[in-house]
């Protein structure tokens, strides 16, 4: 019972705010290619154990790659978000919007794949920024020619799963994990209390009166 109830201190204040969010504004800003190439990379973030459904997010734009190669990048993000439990919906539906830009620039010996991922919160604030890199090895004028279907993969597996590690920490997934807990300790106690009471014996049969014969 004591660490329940550590664990419903930590996570019940979220409640409230999850409860009490506004619907998304429209985002109008844009993510630059410049501010791409120089976004550090920041501390991976670590999944909280419960699920993230409890915070759909809409993925309103994802820029800079070519078509064909945007197009696959989508069709592997999805797939891996759905794998991790991220609930991926429209604006309306949505409590944070993402916003993507995929960039390929020549290093030393190959390229690098990039993507940089920036959240927003209800009240269009920018709650957090994802980036990773997948090195890509050849020798080419045009990054985007070492951009292969396993590189692509790769880096929608990265970006879906940091994702996904960010939203199971939001306030809403950690109100639903509260609520799920609060929930199965309240069964939990009500079976406890429905113990069946013991079964009274039978009561004998009543032996018929027996009298002695007349003398």
């Amino acid at each position: 019972m004591a660490a329940f109830s550590a664990f419903l201190q930590r996570v019940l204040p979220f409640a409230a705010t999850a409860a009490a969010a506004l619907p998304l504004c429209a985002c109008n800003d844009h993510i630059s290619p410049a501010a791409s190439a120089v976004s550090p990379q920041g501390a991976q973030i670590l999944p909280s154990g419960y699920s993230p459904r409890p915070a759909p997010v809409s993925v309103a734009q994802m820029e800079g790659a070519p078509a064909p190669i945007k197009s696959q990048f989508m069709a592997y993000f999805d797939a891996d978000a759905a794998r991790e439990d991220v609930a991926l919906t429209d604006n309306a539906g949505a409590r944070y919007l993402a916003k993507g830009y995929i960039s390929a620039f020549l290093v030393d010996g190959g390229a690098r794949l990039t993507y940089v991922l920036d959240i927003y919160d209800r009240a269009n604030h920018r709650a957090q920024r994802l980036n990773d890199e997948i090195p890509l090895s050849g020798a080419t004028a045009d990054p985007w020619t070492l951009v292969d279907s396993a590189a692509l993969a790769a880096l929608a597996a990265r970006s879906a799963n940091e994702l996904a590690a960010y939203l199971s920490n939001t306030p809403e997934a950690l109100a639903a994990a509260a609520q799920t807990a609060a929930a199965t300790a309240q069964n939990a106690g009500d079976a406890a209390k429905a113990v069946v009471a013991p079964s009274q014996p039978a009561a004998s049969a009543q032996q018929a009166l027996s009298y002695a014969p007349a003398r």
